[in-house]
This record gives C-alpha cells, sequence and structure tokens, in this order.
C-alpha cells in the first residue's frame, strides 16, 4: 500500500495567510466594516495600521452613513417603533434616546454612557436647593455633543463640550459674567458632521473646518425686557464675546426649572414666561425675535418644546385643573407652521395636533399606573421630550415612571425611574447620532497664539 503524501506545513500555512482578512481588498474590507456597529469598528482601529487609515478615512465614513441611512428608511416604513431604546442617563438630566440602528448597536448603553468623570462638584443632588442656578448640570445637546457646568452664584461658570460615545471633551474658558441668583439660559448649537442628501440617496461628510459650534449664555430675568445681554462663544477663535440683543416685541425669561433650549435650523428656541425666544447665533447676532405661546396656553412651566420628524411642537400637561379642560391627566400638542405673507415676509401659527387624555392612551392600566404614585411625586407629571424619529410619541413622566407613547397608536412602553432629580431639573434630549460627531476645531485662519 502506498504511502499517503500529505500536505507541507509551508503549504498550509500560505494557503490560510492568503485567505485571511487582512489580505482582503479594500472593498470587501469596507463592505464587511459597513456591518459593524460603531463600537467594533473603534476598536478595529488598533488592530492594524492599514485598518486604522481606512476606518480613519471620511470617504469610509460616507459609505457607512449612506448605508446606515438606506437601513434606517427601511425601518421607518415599517411604521412606529415605541421601543427603542432610551434611559436617563442617572444621576443626570439628560434623556438619552437613540435610533434603532445596527450602527449603534452598543449593549447596554447604561454602561457605554456616563459623565461620572466631572468629579464631585458636579454630583446632583435631590434635595431642592434655593438656587435655581444651582440646579442645571447638563444644559444643552446638539448632535449628540452635549455642554455641561455647575454654575454657582458669585462665580464665573466653566463650561465643558463633551461627546459621550468617544469621550472626547473641550473645556470652554470662564464665562465672562457670574451667576447670579435667577440663574442663567444656555444654548447650545454645532454644525453637523455629516449630511443627508436625499435625492443622491447618499451621505456626505463635512470638514472638521468647515464646521463651527456656539455655546449662548442669557443671563436670567423676570421682567419683561425690549434689550438684555447676552454672551456668545464662538468655536472659531475660541473666545467669549458680550453684547446687548434687542428684541422689538419683548421678552421674560420666568422663573420655572424646567425649561431648556431647543436647537431647530440653526436656531435657538427658549421657553420663556408668556413666549418663546428666538435667536440666531449665527446670523444678525444683535437680534431676537419672539413667539407668542397658542392661545388658552396655561402656566409656561407646563410646557415642553421640541423637536419630532423635523417639525418643531409645544405641549401642555397636564393642562392646568382650573381651565376649561380640567381633565386630570389631559393635554395638547401643537405644531409650529409658517405662513408666507409675500414680499419676503413671513408668519407662524400653532395648529392643535392633538388633544389627548393619558388615561385613554394607557386604558385599562391607567388606575394601577396611577396608584404607584408615591406622595413625593404625586401631581408631578410632565411631557420630557418629543421622540425626534417617531412622529406623535412623547416620553412623558408619571410617577417613579418614564412612558414612551404614541398618540394614534396608542401603543406605550413604562420604564421604571425612581430619580427624584426629574421634578426639578430641565430634561435635555440627548439624540445619539449614527456616527459620532468631532467637536469642531478652530479656524486655521486664527492665530491660535492670541
Amino acid at each position: 500500500m502506498a504511502a499517503t503524501k500529505s500536505p507541507s506545513p509551508n503549504y498550509s500555512a500560505s494557503k490560510f495567510n492568503a485567505t485571511t482578512i487582512n489580505n482582503l481588498l479594500e472593498d470587501s474590507l469596507t463592505e464587511i466594516f459597513c456591518k459593524l456597529p460603531c463600537k467594533s469598528l473603534f476598536t478595529c482601529k488598533s488592530v492594524s495600521k492599514r485598518w486604522l487609515t481606512l476606518i480613519s478615512n471620511p470617504n469610509f465614513h460616507s459609505i457607512y452613513l449612506t448605508h446606515q441611512y438606506n437601513l434606517f428608511q427601511r425601518i421607518q416604513a415599517q411604521g412606529d417603533d415605541p421601543d427603542q431604546p432610551s434611559f436617563i442617563l442617572k444621576p443626570y438630566n439628560a434623556l438619552v434616546i437613540t435610533p434603532n440602528l445596527p450602527s449603534l448597536q452598543l449593549g447596554p448603553l447604561e454602561n457605554h454612557l456616563s459623565l461620572t468623570f466631572l468629579g464631585p462638584d458636579f454630583e446632583p443632588t435631590n434635595i431642592v436647593p434655593q438656587l435655581r442656578s444651582v440646579l442645571k448640570f447638563v444644559f444643552a445637546c446638539s448632535n449628540g455633543l452635549l455642554v455641561y457646568g455647575n454654575p454657582r452664584p458669585r462665580h464665573k461658570c466653566i463650561y465643558h463640550i463633551r461627546n459621550l460615545l468617544t469621550k472626547e471633551s473641550l473645556e470652554l474658558p470662564c464665562a465672562l459674567t457670574l451667576c447670579d441668583h435667577a440663574g442663567v439660559l444656555v444654548g447650545f448649537t454645532c454644525d453637523p458632521y455629516y449630511r443627508v442628501e436625499t435625492e443622491k440617496v447618499k451621505v456626505s461628510i463635512v470638514s472638521n473646518y468647515q464646521r463651527r459650534f456656539r455655546v449662548v449664555r442669557i443671563p436670567a430675568f423676570s421682567d419683561t425686557r425690549f434689550a438684555f445681554d447676552v454672551e456668545v462663544f464662538y468655536s472659531e477663535t475660541r473666545k467669549w464675546n458680550r453684547f446687548v440683543v434687542s428684541c422689538p416685541k419683548g421678552f421674560a425669561c420666568g422663573f420655572f426649572l424646567t425649561a431648556s433650549s431647543v436647537e431647530y435650523e440653526g436656531k435657538l428656541y427658549f421657553m420663556g414666561g408668556g413666549r418663546i425666544l428666538v435667536y440666531n447665533p449665527y446670523d444678525n447676532e444683535r437680534m431676537a425675535s419672539v413667539i407668542d405661546l397658542p392661545r388658552g396656553f396655561g402656566e409656561a412651566y407646563r410646557g415642553c418644546l421640541g423637536i419630532t420628524s423635523g417639525n418643531l411642537q409645544l405641549s401642555e400637561f397636564p393642562i392646568s385643573p382650573s381651565s376649561t379642560f380640567g381633565e386630570a391627566y389631559s393635554g395638547k400638542v401643537w405644531e409650529l407652521r409658517h405662513c408666507d405673507r409675500g414680499k419676503g415676509e413671513e408668519t407662524t401659527t400653532w395648529e392643535l395636533v392633538h388633544d389627548f387624555s393619558l388615561s385613554d392612551i394607557v386604558g385599562a392600566g391607567f388606575e394601577e399606573l396611577k396608584a404607584s404614585e408615591g406622595e413625593h411625586v404625586k401631581g408631578c407629571s410632565r411631557i420630557l421630550a418629543f421622540h425626534p424619529y417617531v412622529k406623535d410619541t412623547v416620553f412623558l413622566k408619571f410617577g417613579d415612571n418614564i412612558l414612551c407613547c404614541n398618540f394614534v397608536t396608542r401603543r406605550f412602553k413604562v420604564s421604571k425611574y425612581g430619580g427624584l432629580s426629574l421634578l426639578f431639573y430641565p430634561v435635555i434630549p440627548v439624540v445619539l447620532p449614527w456616527w459620532p460627531t468631532p467637536i469642531p476645531s478652530p479656524s486655521l485662519s486664527i492665530d491660535r497664539s492670541i
């Protein structure tokens, strides 16, 4: 019987090496990487210099995000999904909302996103302090970047910008003025890292040096003013600037604790006492305008302003018991409409889109849910945020629970949250993008030695 000749070890090794993933063409690697979540891609960067170069290339980001965009379109076409991941970033006042996409399959997100690095000076407390300004920790969010700080009376606040996914952060210089007992309104807007070109069905990347951000501070005041101080931080110069802003129709900040700024089409919207302040920090920055609240709107602290499916909406919940619509746990939602009056003039109106009762949405389980309200939170229900992607859907605080409910389908999901801080803090919706947003760099034309 003739002996069987086995292949040489060198043959097996060379055959294996020829088929290893390291030898795949760049197109094949790109196709594989497009199916991985962001977290895995960040890990893959450390495998080899070749992988690091490929994954860091903005051209790859464009291909990857185009793939995510197509997936997102298919998911949206399937209908509403109230089970998309969302949670409160404990113990802080940020409501994290993630699109249901493979790019953000990070496992338990609570284990990956935190602000514990801030240190003991930023630890929140569930005891209601007398000073409104002490309550604010997370001030605003834009394209996944947070602005946070710890303003204290008679101190100049230092603000930070933080990317929760990559842990990239930037400390801003001290604000120009001291915080006082009235508090401060803070807004933040940042240019996106990518733009969806719907006609081409493509996602394009915006160069880091073409992107800007603004942080806006308005020292709060209770009386109606037609001009007031505003401080703006510019990403291009890395400096604050202070000037007087004119507001012809007048604005009063009001003194309620649940307001936060909303970014919409490059402008910042601040909920005030009876009016909404509109401010554009990129254009005509010494002027501001206002939008009146809908006719019959109750106390401003019952309102929530937010963006859903690309539209600006305003809610009132619960409606004041003293109003003619005094049913307990009822509310309304309006949507802002723009009307062209010709000759370049535009006016805005509020259109009522939902008139709801929470008991009708929850149904048979409402009384059980209502009975679970603790004495410390009874009667403190409010809408925390609008769902950014799912139309007609809000996040609502009810007792120690957070409800994600849809007004049309009557579908809802209950999440337990025992944090007293939601009674007092402004809740900031944190919408995670499909790819982490880098913090914009200063302009190349700026002398950084200044």
